[in-house]
């Protein structure tokens, strides 16, 4: 891997968003060189707030979310959802646009510290790079322009199915319709995003731009580590539906 280029020239917002997007190895060269995580990160969680938040302002993007939010509360508590809980979810659906938009901008922005900080400890400590945390940051704020693209062209999907999921419409799920619906195979497949993996090989792309190292090991590792989380949440969220 290349050095990152020392007469890169800085690029505006939008043209680092449609670049992660389009041309990313070049396009974090620039990022690299002025990292600016502030901005992008603000711009994606806009983005994903409103495609989240804003099918809930309607009629049947609440019912979409209280829907779901049954399924949840049945699954853990392996008990029917009374009649007045349901009552009382129906009041607080009527702020639901507003509470997952809230949600973004607050649970976001600590994800992407947190897995900046796991990637600097393991570059910097353990593999001896020379990276700062917010270069760090800054590829892991741009990589996430994917999930918000994701997002975005998932909403009006699920919104016109009138069903609403973690994964959204553009999971692995339909790659292989031979297995068992409800089967752990089937449900690690349905919680693989498409955006996902792709977000996850970006910022794989930008972290060897940053360390100057071979891109393909990343993204394996990245992977990796991507589908096993994957496949714990649907571990962990399997064993309560078998109740």
């Amino acid at each position: 891997m290349s050095a990152p280029s020392t007469d890169a020239p800085d690029k505006s917002l939008f043209a680092r968003a449609v670049g992660v997007i389009t041309s990313p190895g070049s396009t974090f060269q620039t990022i690299v060189r002025f990292p600016r995580p502030a901005s992008i990160l603000l711009l994606v969680c806009l983005v994903i707030g409103l495609a989240t938040g804003l099918p809930q302002f309607t009629a049947r993007g609440q019912q979409m979310a209280l829907d779901t939010q049954v399924q949840q509360i049945e699954r853990f508590t392996g008990q029917a959802v009374t009649p007045e809980m349901y009552t009382a979810m129906e009041g607080r659906a009527r702020y639901g646009g507003y509470t997952a938009i809230l949600g973004v901008l607050i649970v976001l922005p600590i994800v992407c510290l947190l897995i900046s900080a796991v990637l600097w400890v393991i570059f910097n400590t353990i593999m001896g790079g020379t990276g700062t945390f917010k270069q760090v940051l800054a590829v892991v704020t741009h990589s996430q322009v994917i999930g918000a693209l994701g997002a975005a062209l998932g909403a009006p999907i699920q919104y016109m199915q009138g069903v609403q999921t973690m994964a959204g419409p553009f999971n692995l799920g339909a790659v292989a319709p031979m297995l068992e619906p409800g089967t752990l195979p089937a449900n690690v497949l349905g919680a693989l995003n498409i955006f996902g993996i792709w977000q996850t090989i970006v910022a794989a792309i930008g972290l060897a731009v940053l360390y100057r190292r071979k891109t393909t090991p990343i993204a394996i590792g990245l992977l990796v580590v991507y589908v096993g989380l994957m496949g714990l949440v649907t571990l962990f969220f399997s064993s309560f539906g078998g109740r």
